[in-house]
């Protein structure tokens, strides 16, 4: 037994949790193998996606996660409804918490004000304060906040020479709720956007499950 461990200490209850994605669902495939290793208390209920394409359905399926395509076209679907909507299935699946990675839609406050929580995973190395404009990395370096959803491709136009990925807790601010979690990731001279995304997956997966159990920590201890 380690020096200090408490005999029968208790194991947390996992935390019943919905993602919601767009895209290939790299970061899922992270938050599924963290369950699997025991690295993060949850219990992954439901895998919500608008786009029916979203490779990261396939890999929800393989883990035996439920799924579900909700797609949202602009000229026919009212956010409010969508939002509303969407909150309802979170409900009746149970989920206390939302990890947002990598869902390409801004929510309507009738989806984050239904008193579950909503974590953003954003490919931006965001500031402590939610108000400010710009960012200072650990070495000191100064770059613009990049928030949006071309978070990396505009740094990358920018030509800093680091980025990095956060996670946050929504509000109807975009991309200026509280940060949970954050770290960086140097840029190669001359890396093209493809390439320094797959570097930054492996971030990601790091910052998502730092900020997750602080999360957690915070929900036992407020």
């Amino acid at each position: 037994m380690q020096t200090g461990a408490l005999p029968h200490a208790r194991k947390p209850q996992p935390i019943a949790t919905a993602v919601f994605l767009s895209g290939s669902g790299s970061n899922l495939q992270g938050v599924i193998d963290a369950v699997c290793a025991n690295a993060l208390p949850l219990e992954l209920r439901l895998v919500v996606s608008n786009n029916p394409n979203a490779f990261g359905l396939a890999r929800a399926r393989a883990a035996g996660i439920p799924t579900a395509v909700y797609e949202f076209a602009r000229a026919r679907d009212d956010r409010a409804q969508y939002g509303a909507m969407l909150a309802g299935k979170v409900e009746d699946c149970g989920a206390r918490l939302v990890l947002l990675l990598g869902w390409m839609h801004v929510f309507a406050p009738e989806f984050l004000n239904r008193g579950f929580d909503v974590l953003n995973l954003h490919p931006a190395y965001l500031p402590e304060d939610p108000d400010a404009d710009s960012v200072t990395f650990p070495d000191g370096t100064v770059t613009p906040a990049f928030r949006g959803a071309r978070a990396l491709r505009d740094a990358i136009a920018a030509q800093v020479p680091a980025v990095g990925a956060s996670l946050i807790a929504i509000t109807q601010r975009v991309d200026r709720g509280r940060l949970l979690a954050r770290q960086p990731m140097t840029l190669y001279p001359g890396e093209e956007e493809a390439a320094a995304l797959e570097r930054l997956h492996a971030v990601e997966r790091e910052v998502v499950r730092a900020g997750v159990l602080r999360w957690i920590a915070e929900q036992e201890h407020p």
